[in-house]
């Protein structure tokens, strides 16, 4: 069952209440506070550390150890793919 729809900025719950926002590589929460940023191939948190890597087609903890997949987050959050929804789900959805 999807909990989450994403239409490519903005993130939504069930309701339609704002969760989230998508600025380039910036992810914002619904105050407008930075809580991480996608560098490529990594998810970091808000003061630069990494949360998760994405291999294309694992998440990884910063430690290596696998957390989910993609079709994990497909699961929860409805959009268009890719690292984006991969940092939102860590950041929110998880």
């Amino acid at each position: 069952m999807v909990l989450f729809k994403f239409d490519g900025k903005y993130l939504k719950d069930r309701t339609g209440k704002r969760i989230a926002e998508v600025d380039r590589n910036y992810i914002k929460d619904s105050r407008g506070q930075r809580v991480g940023e996608i560098d490529r191939h990594y998810v970091k948190d808000s003061r630069g550390q990494r949360l998760i890597e994405f291999d294309g087609q694992y998440i990884k903890d910063n430690r290596g150890q696998r957390i989910g997949t993609h079709d994990d987050v497909l699961k929860l959050i409805d959009g268009p793919g890719g690292m984006t929804l991969i940092a939102l789900w860590v950041l929110f959805a998880r």
